[in-house]
């Protein structure tokens, strides 16, 4: 008896081992590519972060890292054929009550539309000159620019913190803080990568 229940062991060690061995390539694979999505998000953030303040741009870093870190957990354990009904399920549960915060938090979430968009279409950069026409008399130096608030520096030094929709509902003059240099975004990331090198 004692000896059936030994081979019995063996027998499973070597099913589980031979399993494991057969899925290691793929699971190899799906690290590589999300170890490869990640470094290539860790740019994109890097260069967001040039045109923007360090809060912005480190909450953003965090919260990359920890998404590529659970879907390569759940990568590799789709590739050892790991059971994860139950898994989505909860995941399914918790995205459920996520959107149905979002739906709650609408302003939040325009404000952090409007903030990618002001990133992409650069409408204004830190340290220009900036006046809205209604209301009529609100200006100042644009000194930092977080996920909901533009904040303003006023001439007798004053913070203005203006809600990032309001540039999409308001006519705003603008006066560059300094001399305007397009470049694409392969330039400035292959400037980034020189100067860190150097």
């Amino acid at each position: 008896m004692n000896w059936l229940f030994e081979q019995s062991t063996i027998d499973d060690i070597k099913r589980v081992s031979l399993h494991i061995v057969g899925h290691l390539p793929k699971a190899l694979v799906y690290i590589v590519f999300i170890t490869v999505l990640y470094f290539i998000a860790k740019r994109l953030l890097l260069f967001l972060s040039m045109r923007t303040s360090a809060t912005f741009a480190e909450p953003m870093r965090r919260a990359t890292k920890y998404f590529f870190v659970f879907v390569g957990v759940i990568a590799v354990f789709g590739a050892f054929e790991a059971d994860l009904g139950s898994l989505w399920a909860m995941i399914g549960t918790v995205a459920a009550l996520i959107a149905v915060g979002f739906v709650a938090m609408w302003s939040v979430l325009s404000n952090l539309s409007c903030t990618v968009l002001i990133l992409f279409f650069r409408p204004f950069e830190v340290g220009d000159d900036i006046e809205f026409t209604d209301p009529a008399g609100l200006r100042g130096k644009v000194i930092n620019l977080n996920f909901a608030y533009t904040t303003l520096q006023d001439d007798e030094g004053r913070l203005i913190q203006i809600p990032n929709n309001l540039f999409f509902q308001r006519i705003v003059k603008r006066r560059p803080g300094g001399k305007v240099v397009e470049t694409t975004l392969a330039e400035q990331l292959y400037k980034d990568e020189h100067h860190k090198e150097g």
